[in-house]
């Protein structure tokens, strides 16, 4: 059950096992070891109804301290840690039946017994047991009402992805919402929507901008944002979303091209293997740098390539070759619908050995069968392909601010530009809105031979 997240039972023993936020564990030390602690973790007892409450009480009283535990001195932590100890000692006189407290009352109904009376009426004794055992009941139902109510972090966030799912949001953006949560609960920990503020929400975003661009964070932003949004929605959470207005400026961080220099030194840094003896992310990386480079594909697109994206199509009585960008299966996810458009293969491509090294791989299978998808990414295929570029791009020298994968992008559009290419034609290469229009795409016949001489206008004279 939700409720019982923290509670653990070992042997005949329950026990409270609430982790510590990551950035304040230095603030709980072990006491045999000095070494920061992961958890708190702490005996309950035998029996299941208290030890259940009990754990409930204690998880409040712990996620307050860790809440104010940055601004408090080592010692002031241990004292509240030994009064949230005190209190829950407190709380077993008062409410587990066989205590001191219940043999006291015990032993004075007894005192008053004169011998043989125990004999008629036998029930009498456990009269009492049964009165304090409904005194119990009503203290535990009253403790059980005290504590801190309201979903958690992972409880809204369950119900929030619960809707996306019922609203036929993708997978792939699904999931990288999921990472972006379960980031945030293990630096606060899972802790009440009310107990999140701002400075703890300002505080995550800062830590998550460490070598991050301004997008991302806002990625983070924007998830946990919404997350909060739909728990008021939902009547579970009231007050400030700690998250509005949490943006970062994304200043600073558009992309440049490469020139013509910088591609020629990269290519010859990635030489071509027509047929790899082995396929992995690094036998694609040089075919997927030039595809980037002579079509301004994204780096997604081009990883989730299969065989048979790569069609010859009729076109205005001769055929082109052209790579299939589609959505609307498993294999293959868009970035949206105006991503789907037919890119014929550039007559460098060709020259390089593309179609060669596409022959001698299983028609039934992607383009690179070394790549996979990883779920810590978001399911993305093409991950360990941007890191490598990146890793190649240091290595080279070359790695500047606004200079990745995506610069590709830029590079070709650039390109189209320098050779007065409308915005209309350009668009249908890159993959981006064509306002005012309907359909984005040359699927065959005269429009499909157009935009073969559109593709044909991207060249670097590499010489």
């Amino acid at each position: 059950m939700a409720r019982d997240a923290h509670l653990i039972r070992q042997g005949n023993q329950f026990y409270l096992r609430l982790a510590i936020p990551r950035p304040i564990r230095h603030l709980f030390p072990s006491s045999r070891s000095g070494k920061p602690r992961d958890f708190i973790t702490e005996p309950l007892g035998r029996n299941y109804d208290p030890a259940r409450v009990e754990c409930d009480w204690r998880v409040a009283d712990y996620r307050a301290l860790f809440i104010r535990a940055a601004q408090m001195t080592p010692k002031a932590i241990r004292d509240e840690i030994e009064a949230i100890k005190q209190r829950a000692a407190g709380r077993h006189a008062m409410a587990d039946w066989d205590s001191p407290v219940v043999a006291n009352e015990f032993a004075k109904f007894m005192q008053t017994q004169k011998p043989g009376s125990l004999d008629t009426p036998i029930g009498r004794p456990f009269d009492i047991i049964n009165a304090l055992l409904q005194q119990r009941h009503a203290l535990l139902q009253q403790l059980a009402v005290a504590t801190p109510e309201g979903e958690t972090i992972s409880q809204a966030g369950d119900a929030w992805f619960a809707e996306l799912q019922r609203a036929g949001v993708r997978a792939q953006t699904l999931e990288g919402h999921r990472l972006r949560v379960r980031a945030f609960v293990d630096g606060v920990g899972d802790i009440p929507l009310a107990s999140v503020t701002r400075a703890m929400a300002s505080d995550f975003l800062t830590a998550v901008a460490n070598g991050r661009a301004n997008r991302t964070v806002n990625n983070y932003a924007t998830t946990l944002q919404c997350l909060f949004k739909s728990a008021r929605n939902r009547g579970r959470f009231q007050g400030e979303n700690p998250f509005e207005d949490q943006r970062r400026k994304a200043a600073g961080e558009k992309r440049e091209a490469f020139t013509a220099a910088e591609l020629h030194k990269l290519f010859a840094a990635l030489p071509l293997d027509i047929a790899p003896a082995k396929h992995s992310p690094e036998s694609a990386l040089p075919w997927a740098v030039r595809i980037a480079a002579y079509t301004g594909m994204r780096l997604e697109e081009i990883a989730q390539l299969v065989v048979a994206d790569v069609q010859t199509r009729g076109s205005n009585g001769g055929t082109v070759v052209v790579f299939d960008i589609h959505n609307g299966d498993s294999a293959h996810h868009l970035k949206n619908d105006s991503s789907a458009r037919a890119i014929p293969v550039h007559s460098e491509l060709v020259r390089a050995g593309l179609l060669d090294y596409i022959k001698a791989l299983p028609q039934d299978g992607l383009l690179f069968p070394g790549l996979k998808r990883r779920t810590s990414k978001g399911g993305k295929i093409g991950a360990r392909l941007g890191e490598l570029f990146r890793k190649r791009l240091i290595k080279l020298g070359m790695k500047r601010d606004g200079l990745c994968f995506h610069s590709f992008r830029h590079t070709v559009a650039q390109r189209l530009e320098a050779a007065a290419v409308s915005q209309t034609d350009a668009a249908r290469v890159t993959g981006h809105a064509i306002e005012g229009m309907t359909y984005g795409t040359y699927s065959s016949g005269p429009g499909l031979a157009r935009l073969k001489a559109v593709i044909e206008e991207i060249s670097y004279d590499l010489g």
